[in-house]
């Protein structure tokens, strides 16, 4: 099934609850940014960041992957972008803070990058306070748009 959410179509239901989520949390998200090697991200997002050793925003580009648990993402290519993403297209494609995976909801998102003067793995838990409940309305602005596959929109 595809989904429809601000206008756009979606391949998945998912992916268009997390650009409606992106939304809700304020953060900046592209659809379909260029590939990385042999992966092709999902989404390009860019959230604030307020650590005073870091820039203002971080940057990922994001895998959507209808995964239920950390572990299932297995060794998806997304993961293995940590710490720097650089594109040869800065003028059209600029880089990246690492490659992540986005999976069923909040709790299930993974990504390793700098942060200050350290790094290490993260989720969308930590960047974002009350991110259950703002998947829960993202999640109710896309179901009412929920098309069958090869349905004229």
């Amino acid at each position: 099934m595809t989904a429809i959410y601000d206008g756009l179509t979606f391949k998945t239901s998912l992916e268009a609850q997390w650009a409606a989520f992106f939304d809700l949390a304020g953060w900046t998200w592209h659809i379909n940014p260029a590939p990385v090697g042999n992966w092709a991200p999902d989404f390009r997002v860019t959230f604030p960041c307020g650590h005073s050793e870091c820039n203002e925003t971080h940057t990922l580009l994001v895998a959507v992957l209808p995964c239920s648990s950390i572990e299932a993402f297995g060794k998806h290519p997304s993961l293995s972008h940590c710490y720097g993403i650089e594109s040869p297209y800065d003028a059209l494609h600029p880089s990246a803070d690492a490659g992540a995976a986005f999976g069923s909801s909040p709790s299930v998102t993974a990504w390793e990058f700098s942060h200050g003067a350290g790094g290490g793995l993260y989720s969308v838990d930590e960047w974002l306070n009350g991110a259950s409940s703002l998947w829960s309305e993202a999640g109710r602005r896309v179901l009412s748009n929920v098309q069958p596959s090869g349905t004229k929109i």
